[in-house]
């Protein structure tokens, strides 16, 4: 499904984490109030998620499940995962008529790795003649994913919605989500597609998915910023103007006292431009326990 590509794109184009079906103990933070006392109850919590998984990977653990038990409200990207109405949405948006060719689309140094991935993926350029080029970059991820163990029906952020019995806040629809994509221009739609291709074969999805699966952090950002040095403005547009559309709503649950139980894609947390140091510009204390 083409959105749960976010994870790739926000890691760095393919945030389609993944692990062998083993354990896992992803990262956790908590926030507290910067007068907070010793051993006062959390205010909320910060949790970095990936959009699919093997179906056996185990990432549950007591520090979570108490988190989550102690949580108030789930703030999540997109509340409603609605696949058929994701699909229409991105046939809607990602078809243009007047495009020239793929390969045109990209300059030429990375025409040879993209016939590779389209190769790869089982397609041919004649299948993009008329898809936006974000939407190819998107689709050629999810191809990719589907030669994969990733299962996106097994994603984090879904499997925490549907088990979740509490309020739930979406800060975007689907919709909104992928006309950020389409309102790319047309030169951060080719930095989008080309690094993906350059990077198909430097950042696997194993990688991304043992950081995250270890609670790597600091390796994940890594990886994920790597997607992102040639491009500050694709950067802005998929990170740092989310992040900070989310942070306002972010505090005034921690205001409220709604206890938030904030999962969203594991791009969004770390950095001087992540949730992480949003909440700490604004007083808050971040703090990691798992």
């Amino acid at each position: 499904m083409p959105t749960r590509l976010f994870a790739l794109l926000l890691a760095p184009l393919v945030l389609l984490l993944a692990g062998c079906g083993s354990s896992a103990e992803p990262a956790l933070w908590r926030v507290d109030a910067a007068d907070a006392p010793d051993g006062a109850e959390p205010a909320g919590w910060l949790f970095g998620t990936i959009h699919a998984l093997p179906r056996t990977t185990q990432w549950h653990g007591e520090t979570l499940d108490n988190a989550l038990a102690n949580a108030g409200v789930l703030m999540v990207e997109i509340e409603n995962l609605d696949t058929s109405e994701s699909q229409r949405i991105f046939q809607q948006l990602a078809v243009d008529p007047a495009l020239p060719p793929l390969s045109e689309r990209v300059s030429p140094v990375y025409r040879d790795e993209l016939a590779e991935v389209l190769d790869e993926a089982g397609a041919s350029e004649e299948n993009f003649h008329y898809v936006e080029t974000w939407a190819a970059a998107l689709t050629l991820s999810s191809m990719l994913q589907q030669r994969s163990t990733l299962d996106p029906e097994f994603g984090v952020d879904k499997t925490l919605i549907a088990d979740w019995t509490k309020p739930i806040i979406g800060f975007e629809t689907t919709e909104e989500q992928l006309r950020i994509f389409d309102q790319l221009s047309g030169d951060e739609q080719q930095d989008l597609l080309e690094t993906f291709v350059d990077q198909v074969d430097t950042i696997g999805p194993y990688d991304l998915s043992n950081a995250w699966s270890a609670g790597d952090a600091d390796k994940l950002a890594g990886l994920m910023d790597m997607g992102f040095n040639a491009s500050p403005e694709l950067r802005a547009a998929l990170l740092s103007r989310r992040n900070a559309r989310w942070i306002g709503r972010i505090v005034g649950q921690l205001q409220d006292g709604k206890k938030p139980f904030v999962a969203v894609g594991a791009g969004h947390i770390g950095g001087d431009d992540g949730l992480i140091a949003l909440l700490q510009a604004r007083g808050w204390k971040v703090t990691r326990i798992q």
